[in-house]
C-alpha cells in the first residue's frame, strides 16, 4: 500500500540528501521517512542471508543440542529410540 506523504523543501530536501528524515505526524507521532534505497541498505546491515561456514552450522548446532528446551530436552529420547537406529549405520561409515 502505498501513501502519499507531503513534504516541504527543506524536508525533502535533507530526505534526498540522508536517505532518512524524522518527522512528526499531525497526531504528535515521531516518524522517520525512509527512500527505498536507504531503506534496503539498513536491511542489508541488519539482515545476514548470506551462506553459514561450516563453523558456524556447527556452532548452532552445538547450542541447540545443549538447550534443556530443544533437541537435547529428555523428552526427546523417544525420537533416538524410535529412529535412532536409522543413523547407527552412517556414525559406523556404512549404508544400508
Amino acid at each position: 500500500m502505498e501513501s502519499k506523504v507531503i513534504t516541504d523543501d527543506q524536508t525533502f530536501q535533507k530526505l534526498q540528501q540522508s536517505g532518512e528524515v524524522k518527522v512528526m505526524d499531525s497526531h504528535g507521532v515521531p516518524i522517520v521517512l525512509m527512500t527505498i534505497d536507504a531503506r534496503q541498505q539498513l536491511g542489508k546491515m541488519v539482515y545476514d542471508d548470506s551462506e553459514w561456514s561450516p563453523e558456524e552450522m556447527m556452532g548452532v548446532l552445538a547450542q541447540q543440542l545443549k538447550d534443556p528446551e530443544g533437541w537435547g530436552h529428555p523428552d526427546m529420547d523417544v525420537y533416538d529410540e524410535q529412529y535412532g537406529h536409522l543413523f547407527d549405520d552412517d556414525k559406523n561409515g556404512q549404508d544400508q
